[in-house]
């Protein structure tokens, strides 16, 4: 089946399509690699695509596949999530707030288009509706970084004496052991302890 024959065959009439010029157009805008498109207008595209096969027969899903998976604009899209999802990987044990700062600091490092891809398809963020604004997206990271930072409960705390205080910087000398009288009461453990000090 052929993109521009999908409209026909689905029943759905391309006022339905949320892109200027139906499939056709959205098709010849991921597709372009010219750089004439600009990656808002790809990412327009390639959404409505995306919410046209979710919601398409298999004949029609075929014909959306190639330009969801291999359109210069998905590996476009592609290299930017693989780009992305290496720099924010921290490790299998990270414990916050690592995993939110390196999500912050790989966003960071993207370009501008592969930041806007990224914000456009909400990396990382569950239950988040795409697209949304770079700026949306930043916000949101900064958000989970805050959040992963902030005290969970209360902090234990301990406030050490002026003494205790001396006494561990060295300052206060340690005290002797007390001197105890011997009394006739103790010789058979004095005794006793002597023989097995022997």
């Amino acid at each position: 089946m052929k993109i521009d024959q999908i409209s026909a065959t689905t029943g759905a009439g391309s006022a339905a399509f949320p892109f200027p010029g139906g499939v056709a157009a959205a098709t010849a805008a991921v597709n372009d690699a010219s750089g004439a498109t600009g990656v808002g207008q790809q990412l327009d595209a390639y959404h409505a695509l995306s919410s046209r096969w979710a919601g398409a027969g298999p004949g029609e899903r075929a014909a959306l596949t190639p330009a969801l998976t291999e359109s210069p604009f998905a590996k476009t899209i592609q290299t930017a999530v693989n780009t992305f999802t290496r720099a924010a990987w921290p490790g299998s044990g990270a414990q916050p707030p690592v995993p939110q700062q390196r999500m912050k600091d790989a966003f960071e490092g993207l370009s501008d288009d592969h930041q806007q891809i990224i914000a456009s398809l909400q990396v990382g963020v569950p239950g988040s509706p795409p697209p949304a604004s770079v700026e949306d997206y930043r916000a949101r990271l900064q958000a989970d970084l805050d959040a992963a930072q902030a005290p969970t409960g209360p902090v234990d705390t301990v406030t050490l004496s002026a003494e205790a205080q001396a006494r561990l910087a060295g300052a206060a000398p340690a005290e002797e052991a007390p001197q105890v009288a011997p009394t006739p009461q103790m010789a058979p453990a004095i005794t006793a302890y002597t023989r097995l000090a022997r």
